[in-house]
């Protein structure tokens, strides 16, 4: 005998397959040639406007003034000197004051290392700039020369 179930389940299947082609084919329309109508409408939104909100402390732009003023300086950086004297310091003060007054291009300043003191002139990046300035002091500061400081 024939089983009745194995038909009827198999009639609900083909049935719901059909459905489903049927569902698609309206789902995704095919362009007809026949057809004016050949183009899909898609709806474009514009793109929203970005903004962007930055929250600092206000120490930190205080600590970029110091450290760009330091970098000027030297203070943390591989740079040459001109030395103009090594000795006491009322002679280190008399040579400061003639390195300004001869030479106020270039800042002068009195580092002390014990005993004495050491006037120091200029700050530059790259030996062949400091050769060029100690010709022009040499006029005035026979003895001077260059150095580069060691980092403490």
């Amino acid at each position: 005998m024939l089983n009745m179930k194995h038909p009827l389940l198999l009639l609900g299947i083909y049935l719901v397959s059909t459905a489903s082609i049927i569902a698609q084919d309206n789902l995704n329309p095919t362009l007809d040639p026949s057809n004016n109508n050949n183009f899909v409408p898609i709806n474009i939104l514009p793109l929203p406007e970005a903004s962007v909100t930055i929250n600092q402390d206000p120490k930190i732009k205080m600590l970029l003034d110091i450290k760009s003023k330091m970098e000027k300086s030297g203070d943390f950086s591989d740079r040459y000197k001109i030395q103009l004297y090594y000795g006491n310091l009322n002679k280190a003060n008399d040579i400061m004051r003639s390195s300004k007054e001869s030479f106020p291009q270039w800042d002068s300043s009195i580092q002390w290392e014990t005993p004495n003191y050491k006037v120091w002139m200029g700050n530059y990046r790259t030996r062949l700039e400091a050769d060029r300035v100690l010709k022009e002091v040499h006029s005035v500061f026979p003895n001077a020369f260059i150095f580069k400081p060691e980092k403490k």
